[in-house]
This record gives structure tokens, C-alpha cells and sequence, in this order.
């Protein structure tokens, strides 16, 4: 054989080789996927076309029953992006979600003072909460939803059964459970 075709001929064997030795990037679940219903707390009506956010790009709005799914925040590693488990765990630890509509007030909550369903939050397996009932207080007549500061819900536990979430912000304990199996304490 040729020198030029030898070589020709094992250019064409590395191309497919090398694309398999390129490891796939890895999907990370850096904040759990949250649902819930968002409700009027004078009315006790759903609240619908309410902005649920975590970034410009990770976002989602109440539907007609006020409900709504914001899916987890889900980041790749790959070659040109490599982030360790301490960089995922600060953006899990600092991710607020907001909730904001016309005619309420803003809320914002902690994801990481959020219970999780599992003792720890893995980066490689999604987790789902089911926030229940989330209550918007409405704004005043004539007042902006920037004139009035945010409620801030820095932790968000199991509710404990003589607790209403409409009194408390408590993640609601899941059908088939007890409060004593997922408290922690």
C-alpha cells in the first residue's frame, strides 16, 4: 500500500475512534423540579399568568387553576463548561425562585431551605417537591408590586398536622406518608 493511502486509510479510522473516546456530557440536577398552586390568601382563588423564576431562562407561569410546574435546573459538563460538585452545590445553596404577578406581592424562596423528599440533594438523580398551596398576598389599591418589598421564605419544612399552609409556609406531606416519616427531626 501506498504511503498516502496508508495514511488516508488511518485518518479515516480515527475520526470515528477519537469521537468515541470523547466522553458524553453529563446532565447535573443543580435545583429540584417544584409544582404547586398559587392561590389569592383573602379570596383563597387561584392566581393565574404568575411568573415562577429562577433566571430569564428558567421560568414558568401559573396556568388557569393557578397551578404550576417549574422544572428542575438541569447543567451540562462538558469539555468547555467542567464545574466541580462544590461550584453545583453553591448555585443549588444560593438559588431563590421568585414568584411574581400583577397585583401581589413578590415571594421568593430558598430552594436550598426547602425539605427534600431524600436526606440529600444529589446532582445526579432529579428531585421533585410539591410546594401545595402557595398564598399571594394581594397588593393594596393603587400600590406597585416594586413598592412593596418581598416575602422572603428563607426555610420551607414539612407541614405538621395541625398546621394550614395558609398560616405557615410548609411543604405539604405526601399521600401515603405521615408527618413522622419525613420529618427529620
Amino acid at each position: 500500500m501506498k504511503p498516502y493511502k496508508l495514511f488516508a486509510f488511518i485518518g479515516v479510522l480515527t475520526v470515528p475512534l477519537s469521537a468515541c473516546l470523547i466522553p458524553e456530557p453529563t446532565d447535573y440536577y443543580v435545583t429540584p423540579a417544584l409544582s404547586g398552586q398559587l392561590l389569592d390568601s383573602v379570596t383563597q382563588q387561584p392566581v393565574t399568568d404568575v411568573s415562577i423564576y429562577l433566571t430569564d431562562e428558567h421560568q414558568t407561569t401559573s396556568d388557569s387553576t393557578g397551578k404550576f410546574v417549574l422544572p428542575p435546573m438541569v447543567v451540562s459538563d462538558d469539555k468547555r463548561h467542567r464545574r466541580n460538585k462544590e461550584q453545583l452545590q453553591f448555585i443549588y445553596e444560593y438559588a431563590d425562585i421568585m414568584v411574581e404577578g400583577d397585583g401581589y406581592q413578590r415571594r421568593l424562596f430558598n430552594v436550598d431551605g426547602m425539605t427534600l423528599p431524600t436526606p440529600a440533594l444529589d446532582i445526579n438523580i432529579p428531585v421533585s417537591i410539591n410546594m401545595g398551596s402557595v398564598y399571594l398576598t394581594p397588593l393594596a389599591e393603587g400600590e406597585h408590586v416594586y413598592d412593596r418589598v418581598y416575602q422572603y421564605t428563607k426555610t420551607m419544612r414539612y407541614c405538621k398536622p395541625t398546621e394550614s399552609q395558609k398560616e405557615v409556609d410548609c411543604i405539604p406531606v405526601s399521600e401515603g406518608k405521615t408527618y413522622e416519616q419525613v420529618s427529620p427531626n
